[in-house]
């Protein structure tokens, strides 16, 4: 018997509809209150900073996904959310979908994170997800074929090297980290799950997926700015030594880091050490005037 013949009964999309309308009323939340660059205000609607992701906010890999502060990304998003989601939810049913949309949404926002500093914002990674996986497998269900014909996997297909184009020209930063590992992640999920081909290549795969996505939750030593964070909670716990590598390596990373400088001039004062100290700030107050008094604990 196929997996056509054996698969559950088509369901209807309320998972993909539900998703859609939290995009709508975020959008409108934040259009009205119309505060885009306060972290205060993009929390609020489930947008989180990378540092309050690293201090354990790791909900906001799924919240963020539901925000969007431009119309035009918005309406792009929520259109073929609607427009794939709800055929893939049709067939695979709802509850196997919604296991698929979260973990495909912290993947994806994870993997951006670890590339970025930042989690992205918006939908696109989960959309790429599932576009992943119905790519896969439109052999396997003929339901896909409809909805994913050749136009739509070239505009996918396109609308990824374009991205990466534009963000590396620096003419608009788009989440592309979370595009690709979205779209891995979907194919990853339809390798194993559904065709069950080689399946403990593609099993190595799914789990190397979530595992490189699960690892700068923890430890992102590439990162300056998980290296400042770290750095900040290790000097606010009195961890001198801590805070002193990790200022140092921040530093190393930076060497216009006025901020490392004169908390590293702290570290150095309370260990004892006057003259690295003193030259520690004497280099912040160089970069950075707005410094006038020391032990400036505060990024």
């Amino acid at each position: 018997m196929s997996a056509v013949e054996t698969q559950p009964p088509e369901s209807r999309p309320w998972i993909t509809g539900i998703a859609a309308v939290i995009c709508v009323v975020i959008f409108l939340g934040l259009a009205a209150e119309g505060r885009y660059e306060s972290w205060e205000t993009l929390a609020r609607w489930g947008h989180y900073s990378s540092n309050a992701i690293w201090s354990g906010a790791y909900w906001a890999l799924l919240t963020t996904t539901f925000v969007h502060i431009d119309l035009l990304h918005v309406v792009f998003n929520v259109y073929w959310l609607w427009v794939l989601g709800s055929r893939c939810e049709r067939v695979v049913g709802s509850v196997r979908f919604l296991i698929f949309f979260v973990v495909s949404a912290m993947v994806s926002s994870a993997f951006q994170l670890a590339l970025s500093d930042t989690t992205g914002i918006g939908m696109s990674g989960v959309v790429y997800a599932i576009f992943g996986l119905m790519w896969s497998c439109r052999s396997t269900f003929p339901q896909f074929q409809d909805v994913l014909t050749r136009r739509t996997i070239q505009l996918f297909v396109w609308w990824f090297f374009g991205c990466v184009v534009v963000t590396y020209l620096k003419i608009w930063e788009v989440g592309n980290a979370a595009h690709l590992s979205g779209a891995l992640f979907g194919g990853a999920v339809a390798g194993y799950f559904v065709l069950r081909h080689r399946p403990r290549l593609m099993l190595c795969g799914l789990t190397t997926l979530v595992v490189l996505a699960a690892v700068p939750l923890v430890w992102c030593p590439w990162s300056p700015t998980w290296l400042a964070e770290k750095a900040f909670q290790a000097h606010s716990a009195e961890r001198l030594e801590e805070a002193e590598r990790l200022y140092s390596t921040l530093i190393r990373r930076n060497p216009q880091n006025a901020w490392a400088y004169i908390n590293r001039s702290a570290v150095y004062q309370a260990l004892g050490k006057p003259a690295q100290a003193s030259a520690d700030y004497e280099h912040a107050i160089k970069l950075n005037p707005a410094y006038l008094q020391p032990n400036a604990k505060n990024p």
